[in-house]
């Protein structure tokens, strides 16, 4: 699936106000080694560098329109690697003090393997921080998505659609990394109030990403509907504040 990472990077992003609040759990010091899984358009792996200032950070993705993005904005940063690979392709062998990942293993199907992928690329001792959202994440989204697609007759586009996303609820998150072989476990729920001013910022939000799966088999015309009806059934719900909902995210702390 081809990013927009322009778009990406313009649209308002709460998943990098989560991000933030995992630099800070993750407790990054000067000399760490760090692999960012999922890096994106690079905004969090910039800030991991400036932290690990006597260490370095690899940024790995799987999209090359996000990796130029991250190039442009990890120019200055002298302790960035950039590579261009998916998770599931990655050989690293305890070469990590962290593996950090925002928002990003939901897309990986292979998750058994990734894990034992992320285990073998840390050092003895080391250490992960994920951010992911929760199973269930958003009522209003599935809800709206479901919605969009039966109100405009879509169905025919979805016969043969297959979810890219692999979810978890706090519990199978646990006992993945536990069978994985971390240990000293740390895995919760953080529930988000998301506000927007209008629907077209939420619009904006979800095309970005989340609707990305939903829109890429429809024609142009149709995509143009989608996001119509979509638009609307979060308008509906519009207050004095602005359009409210909420969001729940896992976050996860462990040691190898």
């Amino acid at each position: 699936m081809k990013w927009d990472a322009w778009k990406y990077d313009a649209v308002k992003a709460p998943q990098i106000d989560a991000g933030r609040e995992l630099i800070v759990l993750a407790k990054v010091r000067e000399s760490d080694s760090i692999l960012d899984l999922g890096c994106g358009t690079g905004k969090l792996t910039v800030e991991l560098a400036r932290l690990a200032c006597r260490g370095s950070v690899v940024g790995l993705d799987p999209s090359r329109e996000m990796l130029d993005k991250a190039r442009e904005i990890s120019t200055g940063a002298k302790n960035v690697r950039l590579v261009h690979a998916p998770v599931q392709a990655m050989n690293f062998s305890d070469e990590f003090d962290l593996v950090f990942s925002n928002s990003a293993l939901q897309w990986v199907r292979e998750q058994e393997d990734a894990m034992g992928r992320i285990y073998r690329s840390l050092k003895p001792g080391g250490r992960i921080a994920f951010q992911t959202p929760g199973n269930n994440f958003c009522k209003e989204f599935s809800d709206y998505t479901a919605a969009s697609i039966k109100l405009l007759g879509l169905e025919r586009f979805y016969a043969e659609w297959q979810s890219p996303w692999r979810f978890f609820n706090k519990e199978e998150f646990e006992s993945l990394l536990s069978d994985s072989g971390f240990r000293a476990l740390k895995v919760f729920y953080r529930d988000y109030r998301l506000k927007f001013p209008d629907a077209g910022a939420v619009l904006a939000w979800w095309a970005s990403a989340g609707l990305r799966p939903y829109l890429e088999p429809l024609p142009e015309d149709e995509q143009r509907r989608f996001k119509a009806v979509y638009a609307e059934q979060f308008e509906a719900n519009r207050t004095a504040k602005g359009i409210e909902f909420g969001f729940r995210r896992i976050f996860t702390l462990a040691e190898k």
